[in-house]
């Protein structure tokens, strides 16, 4: 896969070290300082350039007619939104997230069909969740491999559930949820949303019942 990672602070440089070390993974990594790229370690092993992820040149110099996937994780809202919109519908980057400072902007990101993350704790996590092949991204895998501790974000098929229907008749097991920044042990009459990160145990039986419910479908 070719990877565009826009801003290369501390979230940035992070996921680009890790989609660099995989094989199958070309990574670019723009910034507008070029200072910027000293965050990225020996292991990193991909490309820079120097740039706004804005701009449509930079962006071509970033490979984005070939790319299959734009992260944009600058220190903007308006920025992160805007590059994956140009990605999405100018050039037809099947995966895109913008990285979410605001909270209070969150309905106008799903108004806009925009695949996004906020928060802080578990933000590299649900990142790189969106290119790999699994749609669950495991906390835990326990040993006889029948239940699973993971993360997920919700999707539009997932807003407006119960916690009770989507628990599945104990299939699944919702141990928190992370909704606007705040992260809290959901009551029984919670009723999900869009872009929820839900934390849960699944057994193998709910594991495809779950990736039905997730954003965007991975």
């Amino acid at each position: 896969m070719h990877l565009i990672v826009g801003g290369c602070g501390r979230l940035g440089s992070d996921i680009a070290e890790q989609l660099s070390g995989d094989d199958d993974h070309d990574v670019v990594v723009v910034d507008t300082d070029r200072l910027a790229f000293d965050r990225l370690g020996g292991a990193f092993n991909g490309e820079t350039v120097v740039g706004d992820v804005t701009d449509r040149d930079v962006l071509e110099q970033a490979g984005i007619d070939r790319a299959d996937g734009l992260l944009a994780v600058t220190r903007g809202d308006n920025a992160n939104l805007m590059a994956v919109q140009i990605a999405q519908h100018l050039y037809g980057v099947p995966h895109t997230v913008a990285r979410l400072f605001n909270p209070e902007r969150e309905s106008v990101y799903r108004k806009l069909g925009v695949h996004y993350v906020s928060g802080t704790g578990i933000l590299a996590k649900l990142f790189l969740n969106e290119f790999r092949e699994d749609a669950l991204a495991h906390h835990v895998r326990l040993p006889d491999d029948e239940v699973e501790i993971v993360d997920v974000v919700l999707g539009a098929t997932a807003h407006g559930m119960t916690l009770e229907d989507f628990e599945l008749d104990g299939r699944l097991r919702v141990a928190a949820i992370s909704r606007a920044g705040r992260t809290d042990v959901p009551l029984p009459g919670l009723r999900l949303e869009r872009g929820d990160v839900v934390t849960a145990s699944v057994s193998r039986g709910g594991r495809r019942h779950l990736q039905g419910l997730v954003a965007d479908g991975g």
